[in-house]
């Protein structure tokens, strides 16, 4: 049975070779993973709706997105590895000195794909893995059974092991793999794990990219249309929903995880005193009149002003104030109120 290490050395191996580099293995790599998805794919979209109990569109797009993935990079390859020029000093520039950056592929990479897209999340990192030359292991889920089988299965006959290989596992065997020195590690998963992961990367300098879960709330306001608002709330919801014991939720970062609305002012109400009590505010509300408060307050001087001190110039007080900016802070009151203290002191002494 061959072990991670060995995948990884061989592939190590047979990227030193150089090969990898090319133009023409690039396009062959991608020609593979295309011809993988176009005719295996309604296995591949059963495989998906095996695992999940979702809307059909969801699986249909693990495939189509994944093949115009392919065509995408196809088009744009020729152009990605051509150098391109960079600026340098002046002084060199006038010396004949140019810049030119080349892209080289990193080596072998990891790609370490989720269970909520045994085939987009997965194959996309992939394919532009092989597009910049490099060779890749896939860590399949274990969570989908079915897909990962058959992708596990497919990759063995569509590609060279040296150059694509695809492991199925899950915890255990995922740090196994992460003890191994990557030059590139791809991740899309929950922060808990990137952290994981993240870490593992450090111990030996491996670049690493994490695509991380985050929430994707629904904002309802008052100017919204309720019944319409509901009903789509309800359908992204429900397209990822968990419909049975034997079927897993296809959730993604693009499910409303959560509503937020502003809050509904309440009516006046009249209490047992007879008193009518004042409505909650809302924060719009509150916000309005804390800058209503706060603008006054401004316009107003304070009763030590500095305009009785006469060291100090008359500030002219206006419905919007003219105070500058530094004016309104406290120090500045206080340095005010202490040279007004000594000039008082001084004419109460003068006097006497």
């Amino acid at each position: 049975m061959t072990t991670f290490k060995d995948l990884f050395e061989a592939q190590k191996a047979y990227f030193g070779t150089n090969v990898t580099r090319s133009h023409e293995w690039r396009i062959e790599q991608l020609d593979r993973m295309g011809r993988m998805l176009a005719e295996n794919e309604a296995r591949l979209q059963q495989a998906v709706a095996a695992d999940f109990k979702t809307a059909r569109q969801e699986y249909v797009l693990e495939t189509f997105g994944s093949i115009g993935e392919v065509e995408y990079q196809k088009s744009q390859l020729k152009e990605w590895m051509e150098p391109t020029p960079a600026p340098v000093p002046r002084f060199l520039a006038k010396t004949g000195h140019k810049a030119v950056v080349y892209r080289e592929p990193y080596g072998v990479t990891l790609v370490i794909g989720p269970f909520n897209g045994p085939l987009l999340l997965l194959l996309r990192p992939a394919l532009t893995a092989l597009a910049a030359g490099n060779t890749c292991i896939l860590k399949l889920s274990a969570a989908v059974p079915a897909s990962s089988a058959l992708l596990a299965d497919l990759v063995r006959q569509y590609f060279d092991p040296r150059a694509v290989a695809a492991v199925v596992g899950g915890r255990e065997e995922t740090t196994e793999l992460l003890k191994l020195p990557f030059d590139f590690i791809f991740f899309t998963g929950s922060t808990r794990t990137g952290k994981v992961v993240a870490r593992a990367a450090a111990e030996n300098l491996t670049p690493v990219l994490l695509e991380l879960g985050g929430q994707n709330p629904a904002l309802v306001d008052e100017t919204a249309n309720i019944p319409d608002a509901a009903k789509k709330i309800v359908w992204g919801a429900m397209a990822w929903a968990d419909s049975g014991v034997r079927h897993r939720a296809m959730r993604t970062s693009t499910s409303p995880s959560q509503r937020l609305s502003s809050p509904k002012p309440r009516k006046p109400c009249s209490s047992s005193t007879g008193r009518t009590q004042r409505a909650t505010p809302t924060i719009r509300e509150s916000s309005a009149r804390e800058r209503s408060r706060d603008l006054r307050r401004s316009s107003i001087p304070p009763k030590s002003s500095p305009a009785a001190s006469p060291i100090l110039k008359p500030v002219t007080s206006t419905r919007r104030s003219s105070i500058p900016f530094h004016g309104r802070t406290r120090s500045w009151r206080m340095r005010c109120l202490a040279q007004f203290c000594r000039s008082s002191r001084t004419r109460h002494s003068m006097k006497r």
